[in-house]
């Protein structure tokens, strides 16, 4: 055990040759963490990813494993599963960087893993929370969860009423429409749907079989979310939005050794979904309907073979199948009459397989490579207002090289094909009648594909401290975007080539030396551009919704004396992002400061209160809409929309007690 600080900072075990970190729980305990989720918000060096939202097992990785294994599940992401582990729970946290032989990175330059205790306990959990928003809104939720372990058995239940913010934006304040040559019309505008409401019930229990770990979950949730806008003035329209999901999923995951050596991982994932949305707008001479019910259902089988060729040479191997489907009706209404869309109504299924070998070679004690390649199979077939089947085969090679410069700094580089998967709600109609209108499904989509070639340099100071650049270029080919599909309308499509960059400074700054005891300093900068030629137009521009910046700081700091951590978090700079549609642009500007302030006590070691302050000064949301006569290189703009609202400060209480 080596020391890792100049002050008195609990030690992290070091093995930084083998890429390996590992931290104790006492390194958390001046934070006073109550579940996994805050440890890891302490981690140096790392900055959690949930995954992605795609199909398949593989490819929607996270970069957290849970006692040296991804959970098998996706309709709970990892923030949710992390936040029902208990600090308590905890023994040690490791932090991987790079490849390491005999750890499956998952596709990630950097993993956390979370090690569970193992002696037996049993706990029951209770936290009660709520939402006030400035209005007077409020949004009140609670959990109740039950731990235990007996012996090398382990199970977990909770119920939840669930209350998450889905989008801040909404609030009041104004809408200009500015024709060419003519004087602004003012509108009152009101804004409003910020929570999303629902339910949840999850069960788990792992059990020792065949030699090895079995693990099993079934995770029931419902999600409501209702917002829209009003402007009064100039006659006055109305746009209103309700979506209502429910979401079955159950996982099964086994890992053991098997013929000796072999460490053996296989996994079955069942997923059912069934959402309706509805779209409306009204307005003095218009009446507008949309709604879209989709039907969804993914099943996945999963083998994973892990052997140690030599004690520095580590191979890989495995397949995965998965059989995904969507069920699509949606329909126009306009002013009493229904309007005809393209691909209204599309029935979607996939056959997905895939194969991959992957080798990790610890070169020598401060080089390591990792590199592999995975093949990708699918059949995509569609039915109702398309008839198509289409193959897609992709080979999809990755490489890592990571050097140790020394026991605080590492070096990364990367290069990777990564291939997209094509939405299924993307064949399908859709709208958003206070933005872009009605936009048409598309079944002549294929996957964007992404060349990225990414250098990463991380430092770790102070003990508590660690630095990581990143440089990201990415060469993209059949990038998804919107384009004209025919009759005044566009869609999801392809555009052929697009270049972007992305820059990104994160990390943990300690502020001792500064004579802040137990302070930390967190930055998490990003910067990005990119550029492609506008389908529409032939000029060049940056691809739609990709912000230009995002800008944030957080401080900590722990207050052991008084039980307690508090902390403020900053946003400084504007963030702006462009849409580009046939006959509109439309931009997203967030006028910042964003700010926010908590504070957490905890007096004992089985409840904690936390109360935090969010936006507590109100940015600016600004949506413009540049809207056109019809296609924008043939069609002079008509009008100019431009809408304003001051957001609202909300604030958080929660108070957790383990029964």
């Amino acid at each position: 055990m080596l020391a890792c600080s100049l002050w008195a900072v609990p030690a992290a075990a070091q093995d930084k040759d083998k890429g390996l970190e590992s931290y104790p729980a006492a390194f958390f305990a001046d934070s006073h963490p109550t579940t996994a989720a805050d440890m890891l918000a302490r981690l140096p060096g790392f900055l959690l990813d949930t995954g992605s939202t795609a199909r398949g097992f593989a490819s929607s990785a996270g970069n957290v494993l849970i006692d040296g294994a991804r959970p098998t599940a996706k309709t709970d992401d990892l923030n949710t599963i992390l936040g029902r582990i208990p600090a308590a729970n905890v023994e040690r946290i490791e932090l991987i960087r790079g490849g390491v032989p005999g750890i499956d990175m998952q596709g990630q330059t950097v993993i956390a893993n979370v090690v569970r205790r193992h002696q037996e306990y049993s706990q029951t959990i209770l936290t009660l929370e709520n939402i006030l928003i400035e209005d007077g809104e409020w949004a009140p939720d609670g959990q109740l969860e039950y731990h235990g372990r007996n012996g090398a058995l382990s199970y977990e239940a909770s119920l939840a009423r669930t209350a998450e913010t889905a989008d801040d934006s909404p609030g009041n304040g104004y809408r200009s429409l500015l024709a060419p040559g003519g004087v602004p019309q003012y509108d009152r505008a009101k804004s409003y749907g910020i929570m999303r409401l629902g339910y949840s019930a999850h069960g788990g229990v792992t059990a020792p079989l065949w030699g090895g770990e079995w693990n099993n979950n079934l995770t029931l949730q419902t999600n409501d979310f209702s917002n829209g806008i009003a402007y009064s003035g100039n006659g006055g329209s109305r746009f209103d939005n309700t979506q209502r999901k429910r979401d079955g999923e159950f996982g099964s995951h086994w890992q053991g050794m098997v013929l000796g050596d072999v460490n053996l991982e296989t996994l079955v994932l069942e997923r059912l979904g069934d959402e309706h949305d509805s779209n409306t707008d009204a307005a003095p001479a218009l009446g507008e309907a949309f709604l879209s019910n989709n039907t969804s259902g993914e099943t996945i089988g999963r083998v994973t073979a892990r052997y140690g060729l030599l004690p520095n040479l580590n191979l890989e191997a495995g397949g995965e199948a998965a059989y995904n489907f969507l069920d699509g009706n949606s329909s126009f209404i306009s002013n009493g009459a229904t309007v005809a869309l393209p691909n209204a109504n599309v029935t979607v299924d996939e056959r997905r397989g895939e194969g991959f070998v992957n080798a990790t070679w610890k070169i020598t004690p401060r080089w390591t490579l990792e590199s592999g390649v995975r093949l990708e199979y699918s059949n995509i077939a569609e039915s109702g207002d398309s008839n198509l089947s289409r193959t897609f085969f992709y080979a999809k090679p990755r490489a890592l090289v990571t050097w140790n410069a020394d026991n605080d700094t590492q070096l990364r580089l990367r290069t990777e094909l990564k291939v997209g998967q094509l939405n299924f709600s993307d064949f399908v109609a859709s709208s958003d009648l206070n933005s872009f209108g009605v936009a048409g499904g598309n079944a002549n989509l294929r996957p964007e594909q992404r060349w990225q070639y990414e250098l990463g340099i991380e430092r770790h100071f102070l003990g508590r401290g660690a630095l990581v650049l990143t440089l990201l270029h990415e060469d993209i080919t059949d990038l998804e975007d919107y384009v004209p599909i025919g009759g005044g309308l566009d869609g999801p499509g392809n555009i052929s080539h697009a270049l972007s960059d992305t820059l990104t400074l994160t990390g943990i700054v300690p502020l001792d030396w500064l004579g802040i005891r137990n302070g930390l300093f967190k930055p998490n900068l990003t910067y990005n551009t990119s550029s492609l030629h506008d389908p529409v137009t032939g000029l060049n521009r940056r691809i739609s919704g990709q912000r230009d910046q995002r800008l944030s700081y957080e401080f900590d700091q722990d207050l052991t004396g008084w039980h307690s951590s508090w902390g403020f978090g900053l946003q400084v700079q504007p963030q702006h992002w462009r849409n580009y549609r046939i006959d509109q642009i439309s931009m997203i500007g967030i006028h910042t400061p964003y700010s926010y302030l908590f504070w957490t006590w905890n007096p004992a070691p089985d409840w904690s209160l936390k109360i935090e302050a969010d936006n507590i000064t109100p940015y600016r949301f600004e949506q413009e809409q540049d809207i056109y006569s019809g296609p924008r290189n043939t069609s002079p703009p008509t009008s100019i929309q431009d809408v304003e609202l001051r957001t609202r400060p909300r604030l958080f209480v929660q108070l957790r007690k383990t029964l």
